[in-house]
């Protein structure tokens, strides 16, 4: 299933479905050299309602194969199948064979409010899935606590389970704080509370923490699809432990760095995983080779989503990114970048670039090929004498997406205010809100800002200085909008170096297994 005129946004490189509506990614695991992406979905309409687990699997993280629902919607008892994560119990803790991949998952009683947790699993590598027959696993009878994620936390030996719940009274009438709650179990299936870390003191640490928010603010009410792992610190001895949280309402997604000792986690510092609309819910596959932390996360944004334009279908994944620690002076920086799997996609060079000024009469692309829906874009900026230099994608008669690097500000913007064939005033976003997203990015010690961008059909992800700051947007250009051109502002600005090229499109494939239509389930 590729894209089209008539299909204009379906992308080139990232996941979408066939049809229907996708959120969050769910049960994400690597098992026998396959990548295992689980998602919400709604495969009957292009709106968030009733929603069930898809399935899809890849041996890249960007050629994918749909293979139908494999958790479904309860229809008898009004339950929905929310968020949860994924695991291969290699030491067959629960009893359901040896390298069963087992998934944890929210299950929400839509007619009674009351959210719970819940497993299921597959001894066939993801062709079949059976719900554990004595669900759920984890019950407190409230109505927002979901979203279960579950690794193995070897000094302790025994799983951890990670899942959100947002404040509420017990039957002794205390007040139970909104946060993130942490359970233990040595089998899967009998799990004991060990602490709650709370959205109390998270806003403790923050105010101690001078940083620029981009778009968003500190607000938190309820946190979602938490999602806990351990990092190396590149190039040291040392460890952190990286808690990420996805903020309902508000929504963004926070870097949460500190450390757990098997029962508690404790905060030291925050990034902002992406200061873009379109990031959100992300999760890291369990099993990864190489002792890589990948994250994936749905690009949407909740308060838009059921009005961007569809063909059909909504909702794509951003492009898997790799997760890293690094020390810089006395800090502890996070960093993103796109999985090295994505320089396989490179089709054509369309532009080479290098020691070019660009001028407000001179532009240095005039003379090259870059132009296409589907691109990546490499490029080191010395902003010079500039006020601000930028670069223009997706640029056509009507529209256009423009980054815009501001050097008193040391500010990359990205302005979608014209980026699609609908404009803003019959579009999805508010305009003068939502049509535009900025990052703080300082310059590089030698003076420089390192960009490198990628283009698709429906949107453009920005990794600045090596992953240093992120930012993920939607677009919906018009099919004949193609053009890329290079601009500075009141001075001149230097290209280092620049690269662009073409992506090769990576179709979707379809699989069904045997049984339904849309899968096959065992209940």
């Amino acid at each position: 299933m590729d894209a089209s005129e008539e299909d204009l946004w379906r992308p080139g490189f990232h996941f979408a479905p066939p049809q229907g509506w996708i959120n969050d990614p769910n049960g994400l695991v690597y098992h026998e050299g396959v990548y295992h992406l689980f998602f919400q979905y709604n495969p009957y309409n292009p709106y968030w309602e009733d929603i069930e687990w898809g399935h899809a699997t890849s041996e890249d993280l960007f050629e994918w194969t749909y293979h139908g629902v494999k958790l479904p919607f309860d229809e008898e008892n009004t339950i929905g199948k929310f968020s949860g994560g994924g695991v291969v119990d290699n030491q067959n803790t629960a009893g359901f064979g040896e390298d069963a991949l087992v998934l944890s998952y929210t299950g929400a009683h839509l007619n009674e409010s009351i959210q719970d947790q819940r497993i299921a699993y597959s001894t066939d590598n993801g062709k079949t899935v059976t719900a554990y027959a004595d669900n759920p696993v984890v019950d407190t009878n409230d109505p927002e606590f979901r979203d279960p994620n579950v690794f193995w936390y070897e000094p302790n030996e025994h799983w951890i389970m990670v899942v959100s719940r947002a404040a509420d009274g017990d039957d002794d009438g205390d007040e139970r704080p909104a946060g993130i709650e942490f359970y233990s179990s040595k089998d899967h299936t009998d799990w004991t509370y060990e602490s709650t870390f709370t959205i109390d003191e998270y806003e403790d640490v923050v105010a101690g923490i001078e940083m620029d928010n981009g778009v968003y603010d500190n607000t938190v009410d309820l946190w979602e699809c938490p999602d806990l792992f351990e990092l190396s610190v590149e190039g040291t001895d040392e460890t952190k432990w990286v808690l990420t949280v996805s903020v309902q309402g508000n929504p963004h997604v926070d870097h949460l760095i500190g450390e757990f000792d098997g029962h508690e986690f404790t905060m030291e510092d925050r990034e902002l995983a992406d200061y873009g609309y379109d990031y959100f819910a992300p999760m890291s596959w369990d099993n990864e080779p190489d002792d890589r932390r990948i994250q994936i996360g749905w690009a949407g944004h909740w308060p838009y989503m059921d009005f961007i334009p569809e063909t059909g279908w909504r909702g794509i994944m951003s492009v898997p990114r790799n997760v890293t620690l690094n020390r810089e002076e006395n800090d502890i920086r996070l960093r993103e970048c796109p999985v090295k799997q994505l320089v396989d996609l490179r089709k054509d060079k369309l532009a080479d670039v290098h020691k070019e000024m660009v001028t407000p009469g001179r532009d240095p692309l005039e003379d090259t090929n870059a132009n296409g829906r589907s691109l990546e874009i490499i490029m080191t900026i010395d902003p010079h004498s500039a006020d601000a230099v930028g670069l223009r994608v997706r640029e056509g008669e009507n529209d256009q997406s423009v980054i815009t690097y501001y050097t008193d500000k040391n500010q990359l913007e990205f302005n979608r205010l014209n980026s699609s064939v609908d404009g803003p005033a019959d579009g999805f976003y508010d305009p003068g809100q939502e049509d535009r997203t900025t990052m703080p990015l300082k310059p590089q010690e030698d003076g420089t800002i390192q960009l490198r961008v990628l283009v698709d059909r429906s949107s453009v992800e920005i990794f600045g200085n090596s992953g240093e700051r992120v930012m993920t947007n939607q677009i919906f250009p018009d099919w004949d909008s193609t053009g890329m051109s290079l601009f500075a502002d009141k001075g001149a600005a230097r290209i280092e170096n620049m690269v662009v090229y073409d992506l090769a499109p990576q179709p979707l494939g379809i699989e069904l297994h045997e049984g339904s239509q849309e899968g096959s389930y065992q209940k």
